[in-house]
C-alpha cells in the first residue's frame, strides 16, 4: 500500500544505519513509499505475475507503450522467434537466466494479441487491482494527448477494479 509522504519521511529517518546504503543511488532520501501487507497477502499477486519463473512482458511496457504499436511489437517477436534457436533468455526484471526458448518467448507478449473488438482478450499475468494503477495512468495520459489509445489493452478489468476504477 501507498504511504503518506509525511509518513515516508518518518520512516526514512528510522532505517538502520546498515540497510540505508542498500537503496543508495536508487532510493531518493531512502523514501519507501509503501507497506508490504500482513501475512504475505503479497504473495498472491507475485505468484500470479511471475508464474513460477515463466517469461512475461511486464505490464508497464504491454499497458503504457507496447500496447499503443501491438503490430510492430509483434512483428519484431516473429522476427527474432524465427532467426534464434535460444534456450534462455537474461530479462531485467524479477527472474534471471530464464530457460525460454522462441515459444515462451512468443507466448510472452500475448496480451498484445487482444482484439478487443472481437471480444478477444489476452489477460494479462498480473492481477486486475495491480493493473488498475497503470490503467489509469494510460487514461490520463491518453486524455491529455500524450500517447495514443491503447490498440490493444483497454478491454482489460483493471479499468473497473481497485481504488483507481473508473467511476
Amino acid at each position: 500500500d501507498v504511504v503518506p509522504f509525511g509518513k515516508a519521511i518518518s520512516q526514512a529517518s528510522k532505517i538502520d544505519k546498515s540497510m540505508k546504503p542498500l537503496g543508495q543511488g536508487a532510493v531518493p532520501g531512502s523514501l519507501y513509499p509503501w507497506t508490504w501487507h500482513d501475512n504475505d497477502a503479497d504473495l498472491k499477486n507475485f505468484k500470479a505475475i511471475s508464474k513460477d519463473g515463466a517469461l512475461f512482458c511486464p505490464p508497464i511496457l504491454t499497458k503504457l507503450i507496447l500496447d499503443r504499436e501491438p503490430k510492430g511489437t509483434l512483428e519484431w517477436v516473429d522476427r527474432v522467434t524465427k532467426r534464434f534457436d535460444f534456450q534462455r533468455v537474461i530479462p531485467c526484471h524479477l527472474n534471471n537466466n530464464v530457460k525460454a526458448g522462441p515459444k515462451e518467448f512468443y507466448d510472452a507478449f500475448d496480451p498484445l494479441r487482444s482484439d478487443p473488438k472481437t471480444g478477444n482478450i489476452k489477460q494479462q499475468r498480473a492481477l486486475a487491482e495491480d493493473l488498475a494503477l497503470l490503467q489509469k495512468a494510460s487514461d490520463i495520459l491518453t486524455d491529455f494527448g500524450v500517447v495514443d489509445l491503447s490498440s490493444v489493452c483497454d478491454g482489460e478489468p483493471a479499468r473497473t477494479v481497485g481504488r483507481f476504477a473508473s467511476k
